[in-house]
């Protein structure tokens, strides 16, 4: 198992590009040799409040579920940062 991870404290909603690209750059970087992958991301409570989430996540989560032959997990946290981890077996 192979796991990627990055941490992000751009403010909201602009940190949803910063943590698009690492996703994209991610799978280029993995190429078609994965079997599958999970991609946990952990939206952080101090850094944006739950009234603000909407349309942002729905939107961010549809991109990222384009993703061929990748679940997409969408958790918040209490860690100061916004977290993404990306799982894949090859």
């Amino acid at each position: 198992m192979t796991r990627y991870i990055q941490t992000f404290t751009t403010p909201w909603p602009d940190v949803l590009a910063d943590m698009k690209d690492f996703v994209d750059l991610s799978f280029l970087a993995i190429g078609t040799a994965r079997k599958g992958a999970t991609v946990r991301i952990f939206i952080s409570r101090s850094l944006v409040e739950q009234t603000r989430l909407q349309p942002h996540v729905q939107k961010f989560r549809a991109s990222v579920a384009q993703i061929p032959g990748c679940l997409v997990e969408l958790k918040s946290t209490d860690e100061a940062a916004h977290k993404i981890e990306i799982e894949y077996e090859r």
